[in-house]
């Protein structure tokens, strides 16, 4: 398998003790930088996709839920105030 071979990967899962297991191929281990040992972060995407990424490059990407709620508290923390619009519309704009 060449570097340019990495795009697109079947991968098949095999059994380790009473786990599964994805053995990555020692070129694509290499691309990311991991090696036997190293940690992983895994995530489930909205899609269904498994993402894997090296734990040392943070943590994952928060999934859409999280960052909506996240909005949500900002909104409800802010001031309310005169509309943009109105305020433009007074002054001439």
């Amino acid at each position: 398998m060449g570097a340019n071979d990495l795009t697109k990967l079947e991968l098949s899962v095999g059994r380790w003790g009473n786990s599964l297991a994805v053995r990555l191929p020692a070129d694509l281990a290499r691309r990311l930088g991991v090696e036997e040992g190293s940690a992983l972060h895994a995530r489930v995407s909205e899609s269904g996709r498994l993402e894997l990424s090296p734990a040392d490059a943070g943590p994952p990407a928060p999934t859409r839920e999280q960052m909506v709620a996240e909005l949500e508290a900002l909104h409800q923390n802010l001031p309310m105030g005169r509309s943009v619009v109105r305020f433009m519309r007074d002054q001439g704009y």
